[in-house]
């Protein structure tokens, strides 16, 4: 019988695509743990052109953003059908994603946290290297980066 280590494996994304290399390797560990899997994906809540509210275009581009990730989400989904392991997944919109992850590993007791170790091409490596080092300083549970 295999102890339960990792409980809730959380898996935060800052990247619009999946890498499936990554989900390949948390499912294993889920599978081989009886894990239960969430998937969240963080987009920075972009400052609205005219202070008070957003534009057509600004809507329209967060919306094509949404549907966007909710395919790739069911593409996860899929996966984890694939290897037995049961997955919830989340798309959330962010001002800090520092502090949402961090209250969010607090509030759902999550046992491990899984982060991309490649940020997406809009963010500079270094201040994505910062942001995955300021979660580890915020957090009491373990972070394993996946290239």
């Amino acid at each position: 019988m295999t102890e339960k280590l990792f409980s809730n494996i959380l898996i935060c994304s800052f990247v619009s695509k999946n890498n499936t290399t990554s989900l390949n390797t948390v499912f294993t560990i889920a599978k081989k743990f009886d894990s239960n899997v969430i998937m969240l994906k963080c987009f920075y809540r972009e400052l609205p052109t005219f202070t008070l509210f957003h534009t057509k275009s600004e809507k329209r581009k967060q919306d094509n953003l949404i549907q966007e990730t909710r395919l790739e989400l069911e593409k996860v989904e899929e996966m984890a059908k694939y290897f037995n392991v049961s997955v919830k997944t989340e798309c959330v919109f962010v001002e800090s994603s520092i502090e949402h992850i961090t209250a969010y590993v607090q509030k759902n007791n999550i046992d491990l946290l899984v982060a991309d170790s490649i940020p997406p091409s809009d963010i500079d490596i270094q201040d994505h290297k910062d942001t995955v080092n300021r979660i580890y300083k915020n957090i009491e549970c373990p972070i394993l980066t996946l290239k």
